[in-house]
């Protein structure tokens, strides 16, 4: 075979491998809701469907997500020809958590108007009985050398929140998380409590009511 028409094969080979490559993972998440009411699953979900981001909660002034980072993956599949499997790891691992014995929220706030303030010190987790303060809030932006917020260049950073952080630039996002001082808990548990009271408000605003968290399955695949 010329070299030319070997080569030409061989990229084509190399193109349907990669196109082939696949697989699959899922496991269990925490998802939240306010009121009486939790979140239902979809009744058909589709085997390779990709988990959404969390849904917004929408509350007077403001729209939150939250996000527990205590995803559970209870498996991990890679196929070769979407037929072969590569690699397969049934291992229980919290493959989200980067801090082990630490739990972390993440807060996505977009403020309707000004006059919300964070406070990351006044969040509280309760894990059944147990209550936990925040220990330390973050916000993640793009920052210059000297600390300060920009909108191009600079760092992606998660920078240190000290006591309060005014939230004073209606409609736009806010990416804030909160740490806790405990191990991440089990997402199959119904007896997980964020309170926000203290530590996310306005003035104009009632206090935010209890966060609650429903255990949901989540599935997800390699493109």
């Amino acid at each position: 075979m010329p070299n030319a028409a070997r080569r030409l094969a061989l990229a084509g080979l190399a193109c349907l491998l990669l196109a082939g490559c696949g697989g699959f993972r899922g496991g269990w998440e925490s998802v939240p809701y306010f009121a009486d009411t939790p979140p239902t699953p979809s009744k058909n979900p589709s085997f390779l469907e990709a988990t959404p981001n969390p849904l917004p909660l929408e509350l007077p002034g403001l729209r939150l997500q939250v996000t527990l980072d205590n995803q559970l993956r209870t498996y991990d599949i890679q196929l070769y020809l979407f037929v072969l499997p590569l690699y397969i790891d049934p291992r229980d691992r919290y493959w989200k958590n980067h801090t082990p014995g630490k739990t972390r929220v993440y807060l996505t706030v977009t403020p309707a108007e000004p006059g919300f303030v964070f406070r990351p010190a006044q969040a509280v987790l309760a894990i059944g009985n147990r209550r936990f303060e925040g220990i330390a809030g973050f916000d993640f932006d793009r920052w210059d050398r000297e600390g300060r917020r920009v909108g191009e260049g600079g760092t992606w950073e998660h920078r240190p929140v000290a006591t309060e952080l005014p939230l004073d630039a209606p409609g736009r996002s806010y990416y804030l998380s909160i740490d806790f001082d405990t191990p991440v808990p089990s997402p199959e548990s119904r007896e997980i409590l964020l309170d926000l009271s203290q530590a996310l408000g306005s003035p104009r605003h009632s206090a935010l009511p209890l966060i609650r968290f429903v255990p949901m399955r989540w599935r997800g695949n390699y493109s």
